[in-house]
């Protein structure tokens, strides 16, 4: 009779201690963030007329601006 391998039974948290609902979770929100910060650059670039050769700085300038409205804090 031939042998099944199967996966022996593993703790529901991945290698960093999360759980995955909350890998998802965190992941989420970093989707968030960044939709939060692509969105305010967007309209730091319209406010300037929309005048090109400034990304970095209007992309800066709303990721400055959004984590400290969500209260994050760059490293």
């Amino acid at each position: 009779m031939a042998t099944v391998n199967r996966p022996r039974a593993t703790n529901s948290k991945t290698a960093k201690g999360a759980a995955p609902s909350e890998m998802a979770k965190i992941a989420t929100q970093a989707m968030n963030l960044q939709d939060e910060i692509r969105i305010r650059a967007f309209h730091l670039f319209v406010q300037r007329g929309c005048k090109h050769g400034r990304d970095l700085e209007d992309w800066v300038r709303a990721e400055s601006e959004v984590l400290a409205r969500f209260g994050a804090h760059t490293a």
